[in-house]
């Protein structure tokens, strides 16, 4: 058995989507010590301990904190929730995994983030799109110095209609907050802080509508976003999602998180030359996808923090991320509602 430490790791929120997609990463994750899980519902945080391995429970989360020895905490919930509960570890000095985003406004999440600062830690938010495999292929190959510079990044995201959650006034607004903010950090992933958004908008009813989104990045590059509640008839399971990168003479093309496709600037065979283009392609297998979690890139959230907390990584989306992600997409809302061109914050 290995002799070396683990992160001293606990919970509070064990609700229904810590339950399915962060505490089943657990299992396949060597450098977590599972040391207590915390809910205001006994029975929840009894099941967790018992299903996932924690050895203490506790429904006072101050009590938590207090008695045990930690590395980090995730505090998993709604956003609203989370913006309440991170400063109480933050304030005891301690890193904090939140989902994402961090808060309902980029206000809030600007002081999650300003707070870890003042208090020498940090926090992680789960973007895990950032670990998913066909991501970090991708990120891997227009990284590459004979890929050269990134010029162009597209994105489409397709879903069918969305709900008014957290509290927000509009489901149109909920899906930039509590969906695309994923697809504003992937944007952000591989062309950097945005400068200015101009974006248009078109309702077919009001939770069926779409967003078509020019951005000008600050390092020069473009982009352009199609993301939408049309494309499909079931919000939750019929999801579109593409990426496209494109160089000089290449690109790069991610296909529903499955998928990936690269064509070289270098063509790898002259025998055929009229036929182009030529591509390498990654086309998973049913059962190279068995674990999906893995592939989509929960493991690797969790994974990463764990690792932070030991001191093996030091950097990753944290609490400014998802500041900059959602004042992404506030700009997005704003200029799709009648304000043209409008400058991302800095």
């Amino acid at each position: 058995m290995s002799t070396e430490r683990r992160a001293r790791l606990a919970f509070i929120g064990c609700g229904s989507f810590a339950t399915a997609s962060i505490f089943p990463q657990i299992q396949f994750i060597p450098e977590i010590d599972l040391v207590a899980v915390c809910d205001i519902d006994l029975e929840k945080a009894q099941r967790n301990a018992r299903n996932f391995g924690a050895r203490r429970v506790y429904t006072d989360m101050h009590k938590m904190l207090d008695t045990e020895e930690l590395d980090g905490v995730f505090t998993i919930g709604p956003a609203p929730q989370q913006y309440e509960l991170a400063p109480v570890v933050l304030n005891r000095g301690l890193p904090v995994y939140t989902e994402k985003p961090s808060a309902n406004t980029s206000a809030e999440a600007k002081e999650l983030a300003e707070l870890a600062e003042a208090k020498g830690v940090w926090g992680q938010v789960g973007f895990m799109k950032r670990f998913a495999d066909v991501y970090l292929i991708a990120k891997e190959i227009v990284s590459r110095p004979e890929f050269g510079d990134l010029h162009v990044v597209k994105t489409k995201f397709g879903q069918g209609k969305y709900p008014q959650i957290w509290g927000i006034d509009s489901a149109k607004r909920a899906f930039l907050i509590g969906q695309c903010v994923h697809i504003f950090d992937l944007m952000r992933f591989y062309g950097g802080d945005v400068k200015a958004v101009n974006a248009l908008y078109h309702e077919v009813g009001p939770q069926n509508f779409a967003y078509l989104i020019n951005v000008e990045f600050v390092n020069g590059m473009v982009g352009q976003m199609d993301i939408n509640t049309l494309d499909s008839k079931v919000a939750f399971r019929d999801i579109i999602e593409n990426l496209e990168l494109i160089g000089l003479e290449q690109h790069v093309v991610c296909e529903d998180m499955l998928r990936v496709t690269y064509q070289p600037y270098e063509e790898w065979t002259q025998e055929k030359p009229h036929l182009g283009r030529y591509n390498y392609t990654v086309e998973p297998a049913w059962n190279s996808i068995a674990r999906s979690q893995m592939n989509f890139g929960y493991t690797g959230e969790v994974r990463h923090f764990a690792r932070r907390c030991l001191g093996l990584e030091d950097s990753g989306p944290d609490l400014w991320d998802s500041y900059k992600s959602l004042t992404f997409g506030e700009a997005v809302y704003e200029s799709s509602h009648g304000g043209g061109r409008v400058e991302v914050a800095p």
